[in-house]
């Protein structure tokens, strides 16, 4: 009787325990600049699974998104470096801890602070092997709001 009371707190202590993920944007911010180089994993799009494998997932009347950084890096300087697998040149953005979010942001490089808005990634999503960036944005089916996350594993 007395282990069966016991048995949900000591699974949920064991949960948390093992639960790898950033607790803070500082300690996201130290998982994301330790590995070398992220590649991209899964694409979501309004929810809907749409890259998966280095495969496009075709979705029948969705937003198509078939252009992908295929892998990234995140420099302690704040440089957001993404290399599209069709192109050499590397794409540089900026990354930064924003205090009012609490979370990391990922913007243009040239943008002033006060009009900077990106990809959102919250510390509960980073974790030292994977990440996930997520973004709402009008551009690709106007005037809709379409809903992007994009998942990142850890370069073996």
């Amino acid at each position: 009787m007395i282990l069966r009371n016991k048995l949900p707190l000591a699974l949920s202590v064991l949960m948390v325990a093992c639960s790898a993920a950033a607790t803070s944007p500082e300690e996201a911010r130290d998982f994301l600049v330790a590995v070398p180089e992220w590649t991209i994993s899964e694409v979501y799009v309004n929810d809907a699974l749409s890259f998966k494998d280095g495969k496009e997932v075709a979705n029948f009347g969705g937003v198509s998104f078939n252009r992908y950084m295929a892998s990234v890096q995140f420099r302690p300087d704040g440089a957001f470096v993404g290399k599209y697998s069709d192109r050499e040149a590397a794409t540089i953005l900026h990354w930064e801890v924003d205090q009012a979010q609490k979370a990391i942001i990922v913007t243009a490089a040239d943008s002033s602070q006060a009009e900077r808005s990106g990809w959102v990634i919250a510390p509960r999503s980073v974790e030292p092997e994977s990440f996930e960036m997520t973004t709402e944005t009008a551009a690709f089916d106007y005037p809709r709001v379409t809903r992007i996350l994009l998942k990142f594993k850890k370069k073996e």
